[in-house]
């Protein structure tokens, strides 16, 4: 990776009213992180520099974006693919509360409906609010899917164009199914009240460590790279789920043991 280059587009994008000859530089700037796809955007550039303005900021702003992350072409491509086959798995499970449309053809067809637990009105009003979130969340990740459908039918499309949107569509479907697994795995702790902390308060505090620990472990899982510190982060959640008495679903349960996250074989659903 070279960091110079890096540092050389991140102070173009700073600038809010380049000269001429500061969108040449970007535009050489474009031509060197992508030589094949932004010939003709250089080539227009250097014969109309303010009109093409437009067009350097948002392309190195996409390549910025997607050097920042470490990723390299192939690595793009394999994250959009991983990215758009776990999203389709979600959106291919629809939350029984959202209505569907039966003339619209879904772009990607519903073979299951997930429904509410039974006991949904005696659940913690923090648990209970999952549902509704999750609903929208899944929502908004169709609406971006179809998004992205779109984008890749367009003539000239490469993985790097959709790279941006799929980020955000894997950030939305790791929530979803991190709040998915504490909704159907939550308990409530049975715990005496204690005078400085009422059981409906510890509930509460126990929930948030809940959802916050399942993020951190869905999102720890999406990563391609780890780091020591990431891989403690990850234990750390985990160990938190397994004193709040949580259970973790088989296939997590796999992938955590695979980075060598230990975890108690109790802790895992059977």
């Amino acid at each position: 990776m070279d960091f110079i280059l890096n540092a050389k587009i991140y102070n173009f994008l700073q600038l809010e009213n380049p000269t001429e000859d500061e969108i040449k530089e970007g535009a050489l700037l474009l031509l060197k992180v992508s030589p094949n796809r932004s010939r003709g955007i250089y080539n227009s550039a250097m014969r109309r520099p303010t009109y093409m303005l437009k067009w350097v900021r948002s392309e190195l702003k996409k390549y910025y974006e997607i050097r920042q992350r470490g990723l390299t072409s192939a690595d793009v491509e394999k994250f959009n693919s991983e990215t758009v086959k776990s999203v389709e798995e979600s959106l291919s499970v629809a939350p029984c509360t959202v209505e569907q449309d039966s003339e619209e053809t879904p772009a990607v067809p519903i073979v299951d409906v997930r429904g509410l637990r039974e006991d949904h009105d005696e659940l913690p009003d923090e648990i209970k609010a999952i549902w509704e979130k999750n609903a929208e969340r899944w929502k908004r990740m169709r609406a971006m899917h179809a998004q992205l459908s779109s984008m890749i039918q367009q003539d000239g499309y490469a993985p790097c164009d959709g790279n941006e949107l799929c980020y955000q569509l894997r950030k939305v479907d790791s929530e979803i199914r991190a709040d998915y697994e504490l909704y159907d795995s939550f308990k409530k702790p049975e715990e005496t009240p204690t005078v400085e902390k009422s059981m409906e308060e510890t509930v509460s505090d126990n929930v948030r460590l809940i959802q916050k620990s399942r993020t951190a472990i869905s999102r720890g899982l999406s990563k391609d790279k780890h780091t020591e510190k990431s891989l403690q982060s990850i234990q750390k959640a985990v160990d938190v789920l397994y004193s709040l008495e949580q259970k973790l679903k088989n296939d997590t349960v796999k992938k955590l043991k695979e980075l060598g996250i230990i975890i108690p074989e109790k802790d895992a659903e059977t």
